[in-house]
């Protein structure tokens, strides 16, 4: 580029005016670098310049070069220079910028503007369309993303395998697999083929559900029809089979996988580690979590977290402590969530008084403790018999602006039934009632027990009926 650059200055220097497609490869050329800020600049100077003004391809060229760092509000400038000029924007232009608003989450206004380029007469294409149900269905809104398809295609503007695909992941993550199949067989019946990211998102709709002979299924569909099956197609099936708790072919198929020249990554390890976790396994999570790093797959903090909290659970506290260690020394970002599933290991294994350290330590690390870290100080108290302590700490919640929740009262509720203070826990009801909580089946089996016995004043049983 340096080169171009001292090229333009002699064109400049001569009195010689660069024409429109010189500009434009330049700006172009810096763009390929990652050089917004100079790709402006020579936008501006040629703005500046007689009678070479910049023409569509220009436009376009620097709004998508605003749209890939994610200056939304640039482009737009832009395309509302084009507005006052005789260049007007194109169905290019507007794409390129409904593209990025919608990749930032900015789905209204990208709608806006949709509607914007509608209103002047621009007619979307297939590319305009795809964002916006990307856009949609990135806020789960699956049935805006059902009417822009069938307006797209009332309007014979043809969704491809991509817009389809988008789609499909999204009614699989809702839960809706029957809908997502319905899709399938529109993309069939129009002769486009799904790909591999249609079918594992399949896949993974069917995992979601459990049916996992499904998910197998559409597997063993994908491998006849010769589509590439990737490291992401296997994780996905390889969670289903965790999840359903089949530890043995979860790992029959990372050996497949590994035996296909396809190299395992950190998400495929972390679910295998978590459902090796949920089993019991410790000795098998803790072999694959050293295997991944043998490999060259750099445990995240998700992975140690899964790990961290399954050697908790099943009281393996001195090697969670270790664990975290070893998180403390790599210099990972260690959140509330680590030290939440490290404090309630604590309690599980007695740790009371660590347990309280590490809780009041948490503000020197600039973290604060959140409703779950709250909820779990106050059950391992309850646990513990020290009911008042845990009543000071759904205090000190509040006072620290972090509201309490419907677990958070059951939760203390139990402890001071279970301690023989139903006085108290009567209060407590009373709080829990007028914050618009109930009781959940745990805490109304101990008070329906309570009524049995009567062992509550009957004046109460108003109250005792709104909490249920």
């Amino acid at each position: 580029m340096g080169f171009s650059l001292s090229v333009l200055g002699k064109f400049f220097k001569l009195g010689l005016e660069p024409d429109v497609f010189t500009f434009t490869t330049l700006i172009n050329g810096f763009l390929l670098e990652n050089r917004v800020a100079e790709a402006a600049g020579i936008f501006n100077k040629m703005m500046k310049a007689g009678n070479c003004k910049p023409n569509v391809v220009t436009f376009r060229t620097l709004i998508r070069g605003f749209c890939m760092t994610g200056n939304n509000r640039a482009a737009i400038q832009l395309l509302r220079k084009m507005d006052e000029g005789a260049c007007k924007p194109d169905v290019v232009c507007y794409s390129n910028i409904i593209d990025s608003l919608c990749k930032d989450t900015l789905v209204d206004d990208a709608l806006n503007l949709f509607l914007e380029m509608m209103s002047k007469g621009i007619a979307p294409n297939v590319i305009t369309y795809t964002s916006l149900i990307h856009g949609v269905c990135n806020l789960g809104e699956w049935k805006e993303a059902t009417r822009l398809l069938n307006e797209m295609v009332s309007k014979n503007i043809f969704p491809d395998v991509f817009t389809f695909s988008v789609l499909v992941d999204t009614l699989c993550k809702e839960g809706m697999v029957v809908e997502a199949e319905g899709v399938v067989e529109m993309m069939i019946q129009r002769d486009i083929d799904p790909n591999t990211v249609t079918y594992t998102s399949l896949m993974d709709g069917y995992c979601l559900r459990g049916e996992i002979g499904k998910a197998q299924k559409v597997f063993e569909l994908m491998l006849s029809k010769g589509l590439m099956v990737d490291v992401v197609s296997y994780s996905t099936l390889i969670n289903g089979y965790c999840k359903c708790k089949n530890i043995d072919e979860a790992m029959m198929l990372l050996r497949e996988m590994t035996c296909k020249g396809l190299v395992p990554d950190t998400i495929t390890y972390s679910i295998l580690v978590d459902g090796c976790c949920k089993v019991g396994k410790l000795g098998d999570a803790q072999k694959l979590f050293s295997e991944m790093q043998a490999c060259g797959q750099l445990p995240n903090v998700q992975t140690y977290s899964i790990l961290l909290d399954g050697l908790c659970k099943n009281r393996q506290l001195s090697r969670a402590i270790q664990l975290f260690g070893e998180m403390e020394a790599k210099k990972l970002d260690i959140n509330i969530v680590i030290y939440n599933i490290l404090i309630e290991g604590l309690y599980i294994a007695g740790k009371i008084e660590s347990a309280r350290d590490l809780f009041c330590g948490l503000s020197s690390k600039g973290l604060r403790p959140n409703v779950r870290t709250y909820n779990i100080m106050i059950n391992g108290l309850c646990i513990a018999g020290l009911t008042s302590e845990a009543e000071k700490f759904l205090i000190q919640m509040e006072e620290k602006g972090c509201s309490p929740e419907g677990c958070t009262y059951n939760t203390i509720i139990r402890g001071f039934i279970h301690n023989k203070q139903t006085s108290t826990a009567m209060v407590v009801i009373q709080t829990m009632v007028e914050r618009g909580f109930s009781a959940d089946a745990s805490t109304m089996e101990l008070i329906v027990n309570l009524l049995s016995k009567d062992e509550v004043d009957p004046a109460l049983l108003p109250l005792i009926k709104k909490s249920l």
